[in-house]
């Protein structure tokens, strides 16, 4: 399992949209936060209707938050809506190819100029748009900042409160939705790995692995909204009740 500050380095990311120029190019405009542009024409040879970034067909799409290799010539996520209501299911968590769920260790100092106590741990959970159209596919990312601790007592994963509430509560949330049962429930102890945190190596359970195959196994249907590209945590409920992927689908043609 991998441990790191902050997001990996990237190429050109911000705003932009994506246009299928013939069969084997395509146009991709980024703006970033400073205004700066850049306009790429990527290659595809095998043929653009051959292509998928992760699960999402490469095709022409408006008001995207996109972000682009170092070498600007590919794409390092998949492109993803800026703004609106979307129906979801997880598909996992962040992590590079062929790698464990990736931890982010969170020690900045909160809002009062404090260290966290204790430090936390954040990950992005990433929820697969369900809805037709050209942003059937792509990704969302939503950060779950979370504290699982094992309880000598009852002999299981505890989940810690945190000195930010809505922290708390979206891990709740997160869990519920996605149908993680607070009852039955639990994380096995073992799986430890030892990892590097603020140069001393600690061991740390593999937690957000078992977690990944639970919610992924329960497939539950989530509505979630997005604004600016990223979900708003609040909003994450619940799809209608008793929805599965394939009747949500035919009730969105309908």
């Amino acid at each position: 399992m991998k441990v790191i500050d902050s997001p990996g380095g990237g190429g050109p990311r911000g705003t932009g949209y994506i246009e299928v120029l013939d069969n084997t190019h395509v146009r991709v405009n980024v703006t970033n936060r400073d205004g700066e542009v850049t306009d790429k024409v990527l290659e595809f040879p095998q043929g653009v209707e051959n292509v998928r970034v992760k699960n999402w067909p490469l095709q022409s799409a408006k008001d995207l938050s996109i972000s682009l290799t170092p070498d600007g010539e590919d794409f390092m996520y998949t492109p993803r809506p800026r703004n609106g209501q979307f129906f979801v299911k997880f598909v996992g968590f962040g992590a590079e190819p062929g790698e464990l769920p990736t931890i982010r260790w969170e020690t900045k100092k909160d809002f009062e100029g404090k260290p966290w106590l204790p430090a936390r741990l954040k990950t992005f959970a990433l929820y697969e748009i369900l809805n037709p159209g050209e942003v059937k596919g792509m990704q969302l990312l939503d950060t779950i900042t979370y504290e699982f601790e094992w309880d000598e007592n009852l002999e299981e994963f505890t989940i810690v409160g945190s000195k930010r509430k809505k922290y708390h509560e979206h891990v709740l949330r997160f869990l519920n939705v996605f149908g993680f049962d607070m009852q039955n429930d639990t994380f096995h102890y073992g799986n430890l790995v030892n990892v590097e945190v603020d140069g001393v190596e600690e061991e740390m359970p593999n937690v957000l692995v078992e977690l990944e195959d639970m919610l992924k196994s329960e497939k539950r249907i989530a509505q979630v909204v997005v604004e600016d590209g990223w979900v708003q945590e609040e909003t994450l409920q619940p799809g209608p009740y008793g929805v599965t992927e394939e009747s949500l689908a035919l009730l969105l043609q309908a």
